[in-house]
């Protein structure tokens, strides 16, 4: 009898059917799933409008969101700017401590940009807003940071009466009287915002605000007092000693600017009386904690990373040119293409808002730097009205809350002030040395090494271009930390992408040579006319050099040679008793395509030369037998592709893995 199946009601023929057994099923994996903990930091990486979303799911997560302040003060703003309907969402985060949210309410309420008030009292509302969240993102921020929202309310000020920036400035001011915790930072700020003034009465208010803020505990403005005095200081030696004794205390504390000034003081004499071993070690600690290079995002640098990069050398020049046009300083340069890539390196922008950032950047540090500032309608015009007023607003809120509030960060010309102040050279070979750093800006391959790296990597080039001897002292070695052979890589890097490659071109086909030109002027005595190239072929032909300044013979046949065993000593000199037989193409006159074969060459070897130092390593028999073997296949490798039967010689600087100079001859018979 089948199962289940029923013929009568008897026992017999009755059976029970068969039951199915069913599978529970496995409960589904959600986020209430996760540890809490785990939990919190996946909602602490959402964004603002996402972390809506995820809050009105489930009541569970609502009282998770609600309950813990980490998650609010973590939550992302990136592209979102307060507006009538969110303002609610920010006000909540900067209340938890969202640095952040606190920001962009500042700026929205100081300009205006984002929420809708009546024009009744309009400046009073918004000033009593905007000074609220200003304070707030103050005290969000690092004792040790430098204090940032004067560069907000700082002059000019509107003459009406109804200046929003004055309704900020007295109520941070009444701030200060009834809550001692924030007085240090924000009594810095308001001193730096009196100081600005042409009026006399106000920098003495500014001194007493300084000195209430230095008692406060504010390092900064500590230091800016330092700086006021030191002029009286020096007239009396005693007094001096314990000034830059003060000041050494102060860069102890890790207060950065007086870290600077310390290493200039001690540079350019030894005032504490210490011995010279460790005044060169107080110096070199400026140089080896040079912070490391900011890095691209992945989106920037990976993705169409050689188009972006293009467009990055376009931005750069064309802030030169707004430099050059507003008589800005070096100084600011450095500091807004710093800006930029610190932003690039933490979030990705689109190509059509480069240049928003761009202008936004400096707009943000000609207020923190320079005395006369680049205005918002102004930048807004001089990007031929590209954007609106509203635009370059956010992204100044956008740029500001990114990096945290720190504007200012150390560039190449800070540490080649130490450098210069250690060692000075002649006006034109400073003119020089400032022509290769502002080069080296547009060129986002120089941003890998640390600005200090850099700097004295520029300093190296210039000192062998202008035929100085030794072309890096002992003395430079000692109070910078970095020998002649770690330079090296980057000084050939540096003459082969600020001299030895074509300029890019615009949409327009017209060179980028804002650097150029802005050299060209007799302020810097045309230094960017100097016939660089020329002096390349010099640093081959070291028997022609003139006498250098020192009036000892340059030592450019090291600087860009390894020393090595006595067999390739020999070698360099036989070499060089037949140089002149060797037909030599002057560089100069080298045709584009030659000059790209020594661009692509030293690319090249520059590669090979990173991986290690190995000079003074004693060579095989073997190796030394294959050393010619080794640089032919090269040149079959990397040159003879690329150069044609109808050149009778080319001069080639081929710098191999040991970084040794050879002038190689090519014949057609070789071709």
């Amino acid at each position: 009898m089948k199962a289940g199946v029923i013929h009568c009601r008897c026992s017999k023929c009755y059976s029970v059917p068969v039951r199915k057994r069913v599978r529970k099923r496995t409960p589904a994996l959600t986020l209430l799933s996760l540890p809490e903990e785990v939990l919190l930091c996946v909602l602490q990486c959402l964004s603002a409008e996402d972390l809506l979303a995820v809050r009105a799911v489930h009541s569970q997560l609502r009282d998770i969101i609600d309950n813990h302040s980490s998650v609010w003060a973590r939550v992302s703003f990136k592209d979102t700017w307060p507006a009538p309907n969110t303002v609610w969402l920010f006000e909540r985060a900067a209340e938890k401590g969202n640095f952040e949210a606190a920001v962009k309410l500042g700026i929205a309420y100081l300009y205006n940009e984002g929420p809708l008030l009546s024009d009744e009292g309009r400046a009073d509302v918004c000033g009593r807003k905007a000074s609220h969240f200003f304070s707030l993102a103050e005290s969000l921020r690092s004792p040790l940071a430098n204090p940032f929202i004067w560069v907000f309310i700082r002059p000019p000020w509107s003459p009406t009466g109804s200046c929003c920036k004055a309704v900020v400035f007295d109520r941070l001011k009444a701030e200060c009287d009834n809550n001692m915790e924030k007085k240090g930072p924000l009594l810095h700020c308001l001193a730096r915002v009196l100081q600005l003034f042409e009026e006399d009465e106000k920098h003495m208010d500014a001194l007493l605000m300084l000195e209430e803020s230095s008692q406060a505990g504010c390092l900064q403005s500590s230091y800016l007092l330092w700086e006021h005095n030191r002029r009286n200081a020096m007239a009396d030696p005693g007094r001096y000693l314990q000034y830059v004794r003060t000041l050494r205390d102060y860069a102890a504390k890790g207060c950065w600017e007086a870290q600077l000034s310390l290493a200039k003081v001690c540079s350019s004499g030894n005032p504490l009386g210490l011995e010279g071993r460790a005044c060169a070690d107080l110096v070199a600690q400026l140089f080896s904690s040079s912070p490391p290079a900011p890095r691209h995002h992945a989106e920037f640098s990976v993705s169409i990373s050689l188009h972006l990069c293009l467009c990055r050398y376009i931005l750069v020049d064309w802030l030169v040119e707004v430099t050059t046009m507003k008589d800005f300083s070096s100084l600011t340069l450095h500091v807004t293409v710093g800006c930029v890539d610190r932003y690039l390196a933490l979030r990705s922008v689109p190509k059509a808002r480069l240049q928003l950032l761009g202008i936004a950047c400096m707009v943000v540090c000609t207020r923190y730097i320079s005395k006369e500032i680049l205005t918002i309608r102004e930048a807004v015009w001089l990007t031929d009205n590209t954007y609106k007023y509203e635009d370059l607003v956010r992204m100044m809120g956008e740029v500001v809350s990114v990096l945290g509030g720190k504007i200012r960060s150390p560039t190449l010309l800070d540490y080649g002030e130490v450098l210069l102040s250690l060692l000075p050279l002649e006006r034109r070979t400073t003119h020089l040395f400032s022509y290769i750093c502002e080069l080296s800006l547009l060129y986002s391959a120089l941003s890998t090494p640390s600005p200090a790296k850099l700097a004295c990597a520029a300093l190296l080039l210039t000192r062998a271009l202008h035929h100085y001897a030794p072309i890096w002292p002992s003395q430079l070695a000692d109070y910078t930390g970095f020998s002649k052979q770690d330079l090296i890589p980057f000084a050939v890097l540096l003459h082969v992408k600020c001299f030895s490659q074509d300029v890019p071109k615009d949409y327009r086909h017209v060179s980028l040579t804002g650097v150029k030109q802005r050299f060209e002027d007799e302020a810097y005595q045309q230094i960017s006319k100097e016939n660089v190239l020329t002096y390349l072929l010099k640093l081959v032909e070291p028997q022609m050099d003139p006498p250098s300044p020192t009036g000892q013979p340059a030592d450019i046949t090291t600087f860009l040679s390894s020393p090595s065993s006595n067999s390739k000593r020999r070698c360099d000199d036989s070499m060089q008793a037949h140089r002149g037989s060797f037909v030599a193409t002057p560089t100069a006159e080298l045709s584009t395509q030659e000059e790209t074969l020594l661009g692509d060459i030293l690319d090249w070897s520059l590669d090979t030369s990173c991986s290690g130092y190995e000079g003074d390593q004693e060579e095989s028999e073997g190796e030394r037998d294959g050393e010619s073997e080794r640089i032919s296949h090269s040149m079959k490798c990397h040159i003879l592709p690329s150069v044609g039967l109808k050149y009778r010689s080319v001069l080639i600087l081929l710098i191999s893995h040991k970084a040794t100079i050879l002038v190689i001859k090519i014949n057609n018979t070789s071709l």
